[in-house]
């Protein structure tokens, strides 16, 4: 099971394949009002619920940084018109360090990404395994899956993003920071 992580500049395999030192981002880095190559809109947010939260505005203020958990919102009325019952949902930011690969090797999205090379991960499970244990969490690991409504968490985006093909790693932890890696972890596929 190979994945792939396209890089911005072509040196930057050498710590994957030589081993050396890479640096860890959190998933905040990546939130931009618009939506291109590596930045989206809706980066670390977690939105779930049966309903569109932000489609209750004329019922219910979650404020301009909403941080709600299991909310429950039933058999409201606004204007005499019922408005959907909600249960258990969530609308809040979470933070933590990502590390994106992707699950094919593909010039057309490393260009879309805006990257200059591309190294294949050998053994994916384990170079999870050797980074959990560095930085002292577990991950939350698989693929990105992708959908059409309002849901939202880190393993769930937007249909715009599917053209990514996304698999990551997820560690809920409150800084940037860097692993040193061993040798061998990668070897380059590409650059350009």
């Amino acid at each position: 099971m190979h994945k792939y992580l396209y890089l911005t500049h072509a040196e930057w395999a050498s710590a994957w394949v030589n081993g050396g030192v890479v640096p860890l981002s959190l998933a905040s880095k990546y939130k931009s009002m618009e939506r291109e190559g590596i930045y989206t809109p809706d980066e670390n947010l977690i939105h779930e619920s049966n309903v569109d939260l932000m489609s209750l505005k004329g019922a219910v203020s979650f404020g301009g940084n909403p941080n709600v958990r299991n909310f429950n919102f039933i058999g409201c009325r606004l204007d005499g018109i019922q408005v959907p019952d909600v249960i258990g949902a969530s609308l809040y930011m979470e933070d933590g360090l990502i590390q994106s690969f992707c699950n094919v090797f593909d010039v057309g999205i490393a260009n879309r990404l805006g990257k200059t090379a591309c190294v294949r991960i050998r053994n994916i499970e384990k170079l999870r395994k050797y980074m959990d244990k560095r930085l002292g969490r577990r991950s939350r690991f698989g693929d990105c899956e992708y959908t059409r409504d309002h849901r939202r968490n880190h393993f769930l985006k937007s249909i715009d993003d599917d053209w990514q093909q996304e698999y990551r790693f997820f560690w809920p932890k409150k800084d940037s920071c860097s692993v040193e890696l061993p040798v061998g972890v990668a070897e380059v596929v590409w650059t350009a």
